[in-house]
């Protein structure tokens, strides 16, 4: 045990004394390299495909609803949300944020990444709200302007599976519908038209 305590200190009073030289090396850099600053290091593209997205990018306004469900009645829901290619340019990035009001007196907040999975041939989504949830999954691909996602996460503490169809009509306007698993069926769960 002393034996194994003893080389254990040795190795790390040797690792030390290495960094502590490379350390003074780094520290007194010399000719050109003392006058420039270290080049940041190269980041990878983004895809074609996430490029494709770019159009979604902006401010929208969002009106719909969301249906009547074990978590309250139907009710009028209303929203904006900004929408960036972010994270150098890998992920599709929107935070929707609902507005209070009498007919929906606990909005929810909600974030979404979508990326292209240029290995796997597929589109990822995760998305995450403000009560808790959260879903992953994916898509195939778009069928003409409008993409589905096929997910499972969590909602109210319970496992659950997804259907959301995004449909972008134009760069100006899109829908969002979003339907979840119920004892066997797929059930409407809330719906939404955006513009910008």
């Amino acid at each position: 045990m002393r034996s194994t305590a003893l080389i254990g200190g040795a190795l790390l009073a040797g690792a030390s004394l290495c960094f502590a030289q490379a350390g003074e090396k780094m520290a007194k850099p010399k000719g050109k390299a003392a006058a420039s600053k270290a080049a940041p290091a190269p980041r990878m593209a983004g895809s074609p495909e996430n490029a494709k997205l770019t159009a979604l990018e902006g401010n929208w306004h969002c009106t719909g609803k969301t249906m009547a469900s074990p978590m309250g009645s139907e009710h009028a829901t209303e929203g904006n949300v900004s929408v960036k290619m972010d994270l150098g340019g890998h992920w599709l990035v929107s935070h929707y944020r609902e507005t209070k009001t009498a007919a929906n007196p606990m909005p929810m907040d909600g974030d979404e990444y979508w990326m292209y999975d240029g290995a796997e041939k597929k589109w990822d989504r995760i998305a995450i709200d403000s009560w808790g949830g959260w879903s992953a999954g994916d898509a195939k691909g778009w069928e003409g302007d409008s993409i589905t996602w096929n997910s499972e996460g969590m909602m109210g503490g319970k496992k659950a599976k997804y259907h959301d169809t995004f449909t972008k009509k134009s760069d100006h306007e899109a829908t969002y519908k979003g339907q979840m698993q119920s004892n066997g069926k797929w059930v409407d769960t809330w719906e939404t038209t955006c513009t910008k």
